[in-house]
């Protein structure tokens, strides 16, 4: 699956960190608090490839590309692998690859890769189910993406128990060994840190979080995708709506529109950290005047009718819907899109604040989980799977990244006027395979729309303007087992409340009563939890 279509597992309902410093116990001197204590995060070397037109830099700002680069460079000095089968398991949605034997791409992976990769892989309902049943069966593969916040457990008991410790190989100055995962920003390798200890390589994912992305032409008759006040996007949004005429403002994704307008309100990210204590975001008035003006919102028949859309990408490229919300990664959508990079010009709104002064932006985590190693294996054959996670890891502009992304030239792709990679039939099937290794690792998030510079520029320019009202999560880089165990469920049972909020199907005085339920099932002990980590960590 393309990164840049991967909403779901990126953490949609923000619920924190999924891995980071661990409550359990154990571990290295200084780490069993709970705290990294000594650790020595790797040391971040920036990949010196091509230059971009606009440089990205290590607070998460993207490197952008108005052209394919004329002369990747190569990234990886030696094959990685020792001629050996390595198992792996991770995450697919959509096609799945024509097997190993009949797939060339596979196979040349193979080679450049030297093993013979065995990938298996589980869906996204499916593969929480998948992965607790390999381990409970004892059948723990050489390399495992461990998903976050989709109901897998115990991660800091599982690292403990069957991964090896991957401190020794990567802190400090140790991860120059490998360049592509030293090329990783230090926020990313928060995902995979427990007990002051690593774990396992973070799979890098966008620092930003999720946007109101605009379709340009629409709010220009509104003049533009912006606002100085809630007022004035209120009216905004009234004067893009017709619904005689098959026109709305915003999609019907409520609990989504209610984060952004939080923004608005400068709300928490999650969790707002003052004095050492923790507040979730559910139990600020930020959030309830964000609920409170979303139901504003819809009484005034803004949003989309349908909550159940499911084509809201091509209504968003129509114009009929003006407005949509999308994970930091995928503003634009995948060239599968409908209406990609011909009929519609997007930009994305920075938020502004409700009283006219200037709203937040709430970041990511960096990334979608990690890839633990098997510790059944001795100390040569781990530095061969950290070869193997490094080459995959490969960023854009590498030799390395091409091939992963396109395979070769004239088998699964060809190139185009440009010089930019376009895959062939034969690619479109056999590279379903490059989407499933992009779970167990990837490299940085990069901007690269071919045909579409002005999208580029747009995106990178709201970068620069997101970073400067960026908000992080306090709890990032900490661990709570409980938020692991029933965070996902307790916060989707007070999202349906939120819904009934906006859409008045219950009062507002239904909101205290989903707090103290959210509290009760969990929602206190996670504050308890987080809270001791941060006392004794960083």
């Amino acid at each position: 699956m393309d990164r840049r279509a991967f909403l779901g597992l990126a953490g949609l309902t923000a619920l924190g960190a999924l891995t980071g410093c661990s409550t359990s116990g154990g571990g290295a001197k200084g780490a069993a608090d709970g705290g990294v204590g000594s650790l020595k995060m790797p040391t971040y070397v920036p990949f010196a490839g091509p230059k971009p037109d606009f440089p990205g830099n290590a607070k998460g700002l993207d490197p952008g590309y108005l052209s394919f680069p004329a002369s990747p460079v190569k990234s990886v000095k030696a094959v990685p692998g020792d001629g050996s089968t390595i198992t792996g398991l991770t995450y697919a949605d959509g096609p799945i690859p024509p097997p190993m034997d009949s797939n060339a791409f596979w196979q040349e992976v193979n080679k450049r890769l030297g093993v013979t990769f065995q990938l298996e892989t589980g869906n996204d309902d499916g593969y929480p189910t998948k992965f607790n049943a390999l381990v409970a069966g004892g059948d723990i593969k050489d390399l495992m993406w461990v998903a976050p916040n989709q109901g897998i457990t115990k991660i800091a008991q599982l690292a403990e128990a069957k991964f090896a410790d991957l401190t020794p190989y990567l802190s400090g100055d140790a991860v120059k060994a490998y360049p592509n995962l030293a090329n990783l920003p230090e926020m990313t390798w928060l995902a995979a840190i427990m007990n002051g200890k690593i774990w396992g390589v973070p799979v890098a994912y966008s620092a930003f979080g999720q946007v109101w992305v605009g379709n340009k032409k629409s709010w220009e008759a509104a003049g533009g995708f912006g606002a100085k006040n809630l007022e004035e996007f209120f009216d905004k949004c009234k004067q893009l709506t017709d619904a005689k005429g098959g026109k709305w403002a915003l999609e019907s994704a409520y609990v989504n529109a209610v984060a952004q307008i939080n923004q608005f309100f400068r709300g928490a990210n999650t969790w707002r950290l003052e004095n050492g204590k923790l507040t979730h975001m559910f139990e600020t008035q930020e959030y309830a005047s964000a609920i409170e003006f979303a139901n504003r919102l819809f009484k005034a028949g803004v949003f989309y009718p349908d909550p159940k859309v499911t084509d809201i990408d091509s209504k968003l490229a129509n114009g009929t819907v003006a407005a949509a919300v999308k994970s930091g990664a995928g503003w634009v959508g995948t060239p599968a899109t409908p209406g990609y990079g011909t009929a519609w010009e997007m930009e994305a709104l920075v938020p502004f604040g409700h009283d006219g002064g200037k709203g937040v932006h709430q970041l990511a985590a960096g990334s979608v989980g990690f890839t633990g190693i098997s510790n059944k294996h001795d100390e040569k054959k781990v530095k061969m799977l950290l070869g193997v996670l490094d080459y995959l890891a490969a960023p854009f502009g590498s030799e390395e990244w091409l091939f992963l992304n396109f395979g070769v030239e004239g088998a699964q792709y060809t190139k185009g006027q440009g010089g930019e990679p376009k895959k062939t039939k034969t690619g479109e099937s056999e590279l379903n395979f490059s989407g499933n290794l992009k779970f167990i690792a990837q490299g940085p998030e990069y901007l690269y729309y071919p045909g579409l510079n002005d999208t580029t520029k747009q995106i990178y320019g709201a970068q620069q303007q997101f970073l400067e009202i960026a908000q992080p999560r306090p709890h990032n880089g900490h661990y709570s087992e409980t938020a692991i165990d029933k965070g996902q469920a307790i916060t989707s049972e007070f999202y349906k409340v939120v819904e009934d909020l906006v859409t008045g199907r219950q009062p507002m005085s239904a909101l205290k009563g989903a707090i103290d339920k959210f509290r009760s099932g969990g929602g206190d002990k996670m504050r308890k939890e987080y809270e001791e980590s941060i006392a004794k960590g960083h």
